[in-house]
């Protein structure tokens, strides 16, 4: 059973940065699903899509500005048919994003500019899965 969220629980960070090693790069497997409308405070009338585009834009650009070695989008794109399997939530899209380690990436998203770019997840995503996958294991 899966529990889509939009924030992780104190536990699952502190699981995340004890799982991961500064210097090994961490993959966001990210698995999106849409608000219909967005809920911004001043009632603009956008898709819950729209909003989370300006959010991954923003995104992007606040990346750049860091100018984090090793930090960039992997993958992007709206979720497909199933091929193995089914799950329970019918998914908007997918997303990778790569970054040199955990703290990196948990800097990143706890920063005073992320804060100001928030809003437009919080607006538009009804909720998440969120995996951090790391590279080079084996099965």
């Amino acid at each position: 059973m899966s529990e889509i969220a939009l924030d992780p629980l104190p536990e699952q960070v502190k699981a995340f940065l004890e799982n991961h090693p500064d210097g090994e790069a961490v993959y966001m497997l990210n698995l999106l699903k849409f608000k219909s409308k967005a809920t911004y405070h001043d009632g603009e009338n956008v898709s819950g899509a729209q909003a989370y585009a300006r959010y991954g834009e923003a995104f992007s650009k606040l990346v750049a500005s860091l100018n984090i070695d090793g930090a960039h989008s992997v993958f992007s794109g709206k979720m497909g048919s199933w091929l193995i399997g089914q799950g329970e939530t019918e998914w908007d899209a997918v997303a990778i994003f790569r970054y040199p380690d955990a703290k990196t990436m948990f800097a990143t998203v706890s920063s005073e500019a992320y804060r100001k770019i928030h809003k437009h997840r919080k607006a538009g995503l009804e909720g998440q899965l969120l995996i951090a996958c790391s590279e080079g294991q084996k099965f």
